[in-house]
């Protein structure tokens, strides 16, 4: 959980417990702070007071018995209150971390190199081979992204808005960019600065390198660029970036059947 936004909850629900009078018998104030957060972070664009309430119904505490308040008086008072709130600048990181757990969980799987090496390398000499590459890798990686989403059900959404980038995908309210490298495309490490700037100026909240390409000293030199690059970017809490090298590509493809 975001602890600069947990902070920020907290000391305003605290604010509001002691503006009112109240007595906190069983430190209720961190409970109330905790489950508004996880709701911020499940609906990004908003907490309904639906939601809200049928958050709070189940916390037990002493609180409302002591200070002899009614608990739906008390929750509503306090949702009001919060829903007053300017929280823009920790939701933008909130959706820095939305980003950062769907690339996590599926795109820097790990895998064991001792199997399926033959699945694999013929993936990697088709990437090395194939006709118009570029073409053909953005729709095996597109076809990618819908198999890894289905049980989530997460739209694709056009590209137009973001320059240089080419797929973007919506994950509850963060915008992740992809940026595919066949054997065509310029892998320098000025390429890979100017790109990322472009995807950070688009305000995107992830950005993914996907090395498309056999594996060369080329190639292994500019994954080493990029790393150093996306690191100083994930420090910022802006953006978090990540690299797919060929073999992890090639994997991904396997793993998820999906043909060049």
């Amino acid at each position: 959980m975001n602890q600069a936004l947990r902070r920020k909850v907290l000391s305003f629900i605290m604010e509001f417990i002691h503006k009112n009078g109240y007595n906190d018998p069983d430190d209720y104030t961190s409970k109330l702070a905790h489950n508004y957060c996880r709701l911020l972070h499940e609906t990004p664009g908003g907490v309904s007071w639906d939601d809200f309430l049928k958050s709070m119904q189940n916390t037990k505490t002493m609180l409302f018995k002591i200070n002899r308040v009614k608990k739906h008086d008390f929750i509503y008072a306090l949702y009001s209150k919060l829903s007053e709130l300017d929280l823009k600048q920790y939701i933008e990181i909130l959706r820095y971390d939305i980003a950062k757990d769907f690339i996590s969980e599926h795109l820097e799987i790990g895998y064991d190199k001792s199997k399926f090496v033959l699945e694999r390398d013929s993936i990697l000499a088709k990437l090395g081979s194939i006709r118009s590459p570029h073409d053909k890798l953005n729709k095996a990686f597109e076809i990618l992204l819908q198999k890894i989403s289905e049980s989530f059900q997460v739209p694709l959404h056009g590209t137009k808005e973001y320059s240089g980038i080419d797929l973007s995908k919506r994950v509850k309210d963060a915008t992740i960019g992809f940026q595919l490298k066949s054997v065509n495309d310029d892998i320098s490490e000025d390429k890979i600065r100017a790109q990322t700037s472009k995807a950070l100026e688009y305000k995107l909240d992830g950005f993914v390198w996907i090395y498309g390409r056999s594996l060369s000293k080329e190639v292994e030199s500019s994954i080493q660029a990029a790393y150093h690059h996306f690191k100083r970017i994930n420090e910022t809490k802006r953006m978090y970036c990540a690299i797919i090298a060929p073999e992890l590509l090639a994997e991904l493809f396997r793993k998820y059947r999906v043909d060049l």
